[in-house]
């Protein structure tokens, strides 16, 4: 069965294909184009490579979240249509889940994504199990939650440049990075996740974004009106 998976939850476009469970293609963008304008001509480039055409894919994968609202709505948005059109189940997968999953290894493994305003979506895993639910905080806050656990703390996701003097100032030799290839999540996890959890794959209309927080405007709109977000 042939898979493939979509990335635009962060600051790169990715773009990953299986067979039967095995990674046949995978690619990366991060430019400056937006993820609408490289995501289908990285389709079209990932699917030529494996010698496919769009009718042999038999399970479409989105990155659903927590991450940018535009960017992930842009992926799943392709997913639901190109599943839709095709008569195909669709399959969502967790940006956390899919950033830990990329660096498995025995520490605990610390995805966290830049959410702005000093803020990050972030989670913890070790050994493959989730050891905290994914929340959107302050990142002292975030700090506190993963500085209980014993052991190595391992950082990766897009909030680890942005943050990482920060971590490592307030966590010490605690502390842990992945290197700077690693740092970005990549449509081959993701699409190994998916492939994993093959089985709860349901009708394209059921996937739907993950979203921690509402949208800016709506934030925006309810500060205006004089209510807290």
């Amino acid at each position: 069965m042939n898979l493939l998976c979509l990335d635009t939850s962060g600051p790169t476009c990715s773009v990953a294909v299986l067979r039967d469970g095995v990674l046949a293609y995978e690619a990366m963008s991060n430019n400056r184009l937006t993820h609408s304008e490289s995501l289908m001509p990285m389709v079209e480039e990932a699917l030529l490579r494996c010698g496919m055409a769009v009718a042999d894919v038999a399970l479409l994968a989105a990155v659903v979240g927590p991450g940018s609202f535009t960017g992930v709505r842009i992926g799943v948005a392709a997913v639901k249509g190109m599943a839709r059109a095709l008569g195909v189940p669709a399959i969502g997968v967790n940006a956390l889940e899919a950033l830990a999953f990329g660096v498995a290894g025995q520490e605990i493994i610390c995805p966290i994504r830049d959410a702005r305003a000093g803020q990050v979506y972030g989670a913890a895993f070790q050994s493959g199990q989730r050891l905290l639910p994914d929340s959107v905080q302050k990142l002292p806050l975030f700090l506190d939650a993963v500085s209980a656990f014993q052991g190595t703390l391992y950082f990766v996701g897009d909030g680890v440049p942005v943050h990482r003097e920060t971590i490592a100032q307030s966590l010490g030799e605690k502390a842990r990075f992945a290197p700077r290839h690693l740092v970005h999540l990549k449509a081959g996890a993701a699409a190994m996740l998916a492939w994993e959890n093959r089985d709860a794959a349901t009708d394209s209309a059921e996937l739907m974004p993950l979203y921690l927080r509402a949208p800016q405007a709506e934030r925006q709109l309810k500060e205006r009106n004089g209510c807290h977000a």
